[in-house]
């Protein structure tokens, strides 16, 4: 089982910009608890619960990132803003890893996001490993695999998937749409990802148990995501928000 999970963005330390993104998207089914979410003194999240997927919305308070991942903090540091890693979740792990490795895309060991937090004295490890792939070319955009440690970890965390945009029709994010510039070189990347993608009209698509990946591939720079939201709130449909490079939209079940 492959599935969308997360998206971790990268936002400006602007806590008015969040007060108003709050007041923003709540009337478009959204309930949103800027506050919520992990930090250290260096890095703080907010966290986005849209059915079982979720944004990670990150902000650094100080330059050196407080724990967070090292090459991610040089990005931020360097002016990036916006989406940088679309995390896949999975229940094979270590095999996907390894057929990323054979069909020679450079991919990390899986790994476990540890920080110290409470004044450095407590350290907290996610529930989960990850693999990280080398960004899409010309872009900072990364392509990310996790494995749950258990099923029950899973059963635990959705006591905490709160608020979430569920408790308003929203169930899930059925459809990714990377938007990126075409070249010889990023389609035989995604190719190498995805072995499984179909050319459908203008789109690459890999299609998972209940969502989809789609790429499309123009002349125009830079990198745009559209994330397709179902509801079931015939009221909430065609909603849409926007957050840096990444828009949401309603959508019909």
């Amino acid at each position: 089982m492959v599935r969308l999970d997360h998206f971790v963005i990268n936002i400006d330390n602007n806590q008015f910009n969040l007060a108003e993104l709050k007041k923003e998207i709540e009337p478009k089914g959204y309930p949103f608890e800027p506050g919520r979410g992990k930090g250290t003194k260096g890095f703080k999240v907010a966290n986005l619960w849209i059915g079982q997927q979720y944004f990670e919305m990150v902000w650094l308070k100080k330059a050196d990132g407080g724990g967070w991942k090292k090459d991610w903090v040089e990005k931020y540091n360097s002016g990036h803003r916006g989406m940088i890693a679309l995390f896949l979740m999975t229940d094979n792990l270590d095999e996907i890893r390894a057929g990323l490795l054979s069909r020679g895309v450079r991919v990390s060991g899986p790994e476990r996001i540890s920080f110290r937090w409470f004044f450095g004295l407590l350290k907290r490890t996610m529930p989960w490993r990850s693999i990280y792939t080398e960004p899409i070319p010309g872009t900072d955009l990364r392509i990310c695999f996790g494995e749950m440690d258990s099923i029950k970890v899973m059963e635990n965390m959705k006591r905490y998937m709160t608020p979430n945009s569920s408790s308003k029709g929203i169930t899930g994010i059925k459809e990714a749409l990377v938007k990126l510039n075409s070249s010889t070189e990023v389609s035989e990347y995604l190719k190498k990802l995805f072995p499984q993608l179909k050319k459908q009209h203008d789109k690459l698509v890999y299609e998972m148990d209940n969502s989809v990946l789609a790429f499309q591939l123009s002349d125009k720079q830079g990198v745009e995501i559209l994330l397709k939201a179902t509801t079931s709130n015939i009221g909430l449909t065609g909603k849409k928000f926007r957050i840096e490079n990444v828009e949401v939209i309603n959508v019909q079940e």
